[in-house]
């Protein structure tokens, strides 16, 4: 009887879990800082500058299929290769105009923030649905504001736009922070 209580006195299982849980919230961001700064790698890595809105750069690359929207401080927009020229220059210009809106309403800066507290629920499938919603919300408040003050014809041409994006190839990165 003496020598299980030593046995069981010698682990602490709260400490065990708790030893547990913060090597799985320490391996959770390195895993997504890490693939987040690969992405950023390989999209700028046979990047060409083809323009500027305000601190945010505008790049076309072979390694996005479709508009993508990174960075906190280096604030970037990636656009196929080719994109600038597009001849349907109203749905291009409402593709770059969404992605600028993920910058000025701060999605990126809130991604980032929110990796933490992310991190710390690593194990919990309701925080995973949660990351999911949030991002969803970020798309559908962005596609908001592009057609706000639009007229109907601008409207449809937006709605081509994500129609295009849903049925095409799925050809961006599959990583958004």
């Amino acid at each position: 009887s003496t020598g299980n209580s030593l046995i069981s006195a010698s682990f602490d299982w709260g400490v065990i879990a708790l030893s547990i849980w913060l090597i799985g919230a320490a391996t959770f961001l390195f895993i997504r800082f890490r693939f987040y700064f690969e992405m950023r790698r390989e999209l700028l890595e046979e990047a060409r500058a083809v323009g500027e809105s305000g601190d945010i750069r505008l790049v076309e690359t072979p390694a996005t299929g479709s508009p993508i929207a990174f960075g906190v401080r280096d604030k970037v927009i990636a656009l196929p290769v080719g994109f600038m020229a597009l001849t349907e220059k109203v749905e291009r210009d409402l593709a770059i105009e969404h992605e600028l809106s993920h910058h000025k309403s701060r999605d990126l800066v809130a991604n980032f923030l929110i990796q933490p507290l992310f991190a710390l629920h690593w194990f919990n499938p309701l925080a995973w649905y949660g990351w999911r919603a949030m991002r969803r919300d970020q798309e559908a408040a962005c596609d908001a504001r592009v057609i706000a003050n639009r007229s109907g014809e601008d409207r449809a041409a937006y709605a081509s736009i994500i129609a295009n994006f849903a049925a095409g190839p799925d050809l961006a990165p599959k990583f958004s922070m």
